[in-house]
């Protein structure tokens, strides 16, 4: 018997929603580092119980973007230019991995995909939205990881993922970064195009490298702000 229905799909937990919205205000940053947030305020503004908002925070905790203050609340971790230098070295080891892994076997099928990904990242330039630039960039990594076939790269850089793009949408402030971006995702696809797996490396390191340097540049830019 054919299934004429069609699988439903699993609606997200509110668990998984709170995780979502209270990651995504850390991103835009209207969740600040200088402030401490108490667990049933921020249930109140989601409109849910406090119990997924306090599973969500544990998760947020375990992604390195809170901290969890005894009697008092939570509060936003600050990262630090050790933090962003370390997790961007991580990042470009598993990365630079995934594209020996692929260059040379990758289909022209792969490349499509890869060439929409990036299609979709400039629709969410054009109407500036960071955001959905950040997933369909993230979409864009993950994918890269994915056609490895290696599962502890794969979940390596899920695990760092989170951070990356809070990170990320930092740097996304700064002026052109997302024309930049595309041009850099571009770069890596021409090279695995060519299945040329030397300069495919090179330009998902350069790639990186640049994004590291943005993203210092966006933090200090923060800090003189704040301090004037």
């Amino acid at each position: 018997m054919t299934n004429e229905l069609g699988n439903l799909s699993i609606p997200p937990s509110l668990r998984e929603l709170a995780f979502q919205s209270i990651k995504n205000a850390i991103l835009t940053n209207q969740l600040k580092s200088e402030n401490i947030y108490k667990i049933e305020d921020l249930a109140k503004s989601l409109g849910i119980s406090k119990t997924p908002v306090r599973e969500a925070l544990l998760d947020l905790s375990i992604k390195g973007f809170v901290t969890f203050l005894p009697r008092k609340g939570i509060q936003i971790n600050l990262l630090d230019k050790n933090d962003i230098e370390n997790l961007y070295e991580f990042r470009a080891a598993i990365e630079i991995a995934v594209i020996k892994h692929i260059a040379e076997s990758i289909s022209e099928e792969s490349i499509s995909v890869l060439r929409s990904i990036n299609t979709e990242c400039e629709k969410s330039m054009a109407g500036d939205n960071r955001i959905e630039y950040l997933k369909n960039d993230r979409r864009f990594h993950l994918f890269l990881a994915e056609l490895s076939e290696n599962d502890y790269i794969i979940t390596s850089l899920e695990n760092v993922r989170d951070l990356v793009d809070w990170m990320g949408a930092r740097a996304l402030t700064l002026k052109n970064r997302m024309k930049e971006v595309l041009q850099e995702h571009e770069n890596v696809i021409e090279m695995l195009e060519r299945h040329d797996t030397v300069s495919a490396q090179k330009m998902m390191e350069r790639h990186i490298k640049i994004t590291m340097k943005k993203v210092l540049e966006a933090y200090l830019k923060e800090e003189k702000n704040e301090e004037h």
